[in-house]
């Protein structure tokens, strides 16, 4: 049984394009998609009228945000921008916001915009954010200078110094995180949809056996087929194991991404998960005669399940019912749902139980269906 599953890998090995195709294409697209997400800013237009040491470090503060892309220009230009409709939204820092955030007095920070819209709830949260914390650095300035008798002016810019390190450390690593986990996600997504190819690719033999009349053949000599389907089913199986392995590493130092939260847990749900997918094709095995048609339907459940169980898009993003239902007859869904949980959650492998029912049902159901029409098929062949 091991010189046949060695020999069956061998002949796997041999095929360079499925090899390349499932480990190049998940990275490629992974980097298409991580880098539009990344791209994918607010261009904010704003006017400082203040030009004080506060408001200068509200939009340096403001620039470092990961979802936004700052462009100075006049009060004019921004309100002539908002009312002609080519930008929805702009920001003006009226004079004396420095003087209000000493006194605690209401900012003159001004947000116009022509509507309401996700991108400007995304901007006010943004300036809410730093501006509150503008007010507080420029309170404890106030309170210390008068307790110390020192400058208010020198507390103010010692305290500004200490906020812009303190925010560009926790920006940067929050749109480290951010990037990292958009990769993540991308990376899983894609690998998950393009594992059928490879077990597509593994099982076109037992097709082309058919096609060459190699079926009957093997069927005359002393060896067992159960055996040899055996050996093919467990060959392919261990040749996506490499596969898998191998593009998770790539995307580990391409993307500097971290798949080892949990790294047991994570290994199982993807094994699991190889398969239910096994399962799957065998079940068209029996009924298909040329490798063509196993290719063409193999795509076709590729893209489909890859669209409907999450490989595109994140699962959460989506608000149709119709699809997260559909979704939940996926393969994809359920492996993709578990390795995020694990990975970004940090859950335990016994928190995903549901998913490894799941699975393995599929699988077993589908090999039992597979073997049970083939024996059939090797009895009519006999007859």
């Amino acid at each position: 049984m091991l010189r046949m599953i060695k020999k069956q890998l061998k002949l796997l090995f041999n095929n360079r394009i499925a090899m390349f195709f499932v480990i190049l294409v998940p990275i490629a697209l992974t980097y298409v998609f991580s880098s539009a997400s990344t791209n994918n800013k607010i261009n904010l237009y704003y006017a400082d009228l203040d030009k004080t040491p506060y408001s200068s470090e509200l939009i340096s503060m403001l620039k470092n945000n990961n979802d936004l892309n700052l462009i100075s220009a006049s009060e004019a230009t921004v309100s002539e921008k908002v009312d002609t409709n080519s930008v929805p939204e702009a920001l003006i820092i009226d004079k004396n916001f420095q003087n209000d955030l000493f006194n605690d007095k209401r900012l003159n920070v001004k947000m116009v915009e022509n509507y309401p819209s996700s991108e400007s709830a995304i901007v006010k949260e943004a300036v809410l954010g730093e501006t509150n914390t503008l007010k507080k650095a420029a309170i404890d300035s106030k309170n210390i200078s008068g307790a110390l008798n020192i400058s208010k002016d020198t507390v103010s810019k010692d305290l500004l110094k200490k906020l812009k390190v303190n925010s560009n450390i926790s920006i940067n690593d929050k749109g480290n995180s951010m990037n990292q986990n958009t990769a993540t996600t991308s990376l899983i997504g894609f690998l998950a949809m393009f594992l059928w190819f490879v077990i597509i690719q593994g099982f076109r033999t037992l097709i082309e056996e058919k096609e060459n009349d190699t079926f009957s053949r093997i069927l005359s000599t002393p060896i067992s087929y159960s055996k040899y389907l055996i050996s093919k089913i467990a060959s392919t199986y261990i040749f996506s194991l490499i596969l898998l392995i191998v593009t998770l590493t790539i995307g580990k130092y391409a993307f500097n991404i971290t798949f080892a939260q949990n790294l047991s847990a994570e290994a199982a749900i993807f094994a699991i998960y190889l398969f239910a997918i096994t399962g799957i094709v065998m079940i068209f095995v029996p009924f298909i005669k040329k490798q063509q048609t196993l290719t063409i339907l193999g795509s076709i459940l590729m893209a489909l399940t890859g669209m409907l169980g999450g490989s595109f898009f994140p699962l959460d993003e989506v608000s149709s019912k119709v699809i997260l239902t559909l979704s939940k007859f996926t393969p994809e869904s359920w492996v993709l749902n578990s390795i995020s949980d694990i990975i970004f959650n940090n859950a335990a492998l016994s928190s995903e139980i549901t998913s490894i029912i799941v699975l393995a049902s599929i699988g077993i159901v589908g090999l039992s269906i597979s073997y049970t029409l083939l024996n059939i098929k090797i009895k009519t062949e006999r007859a």
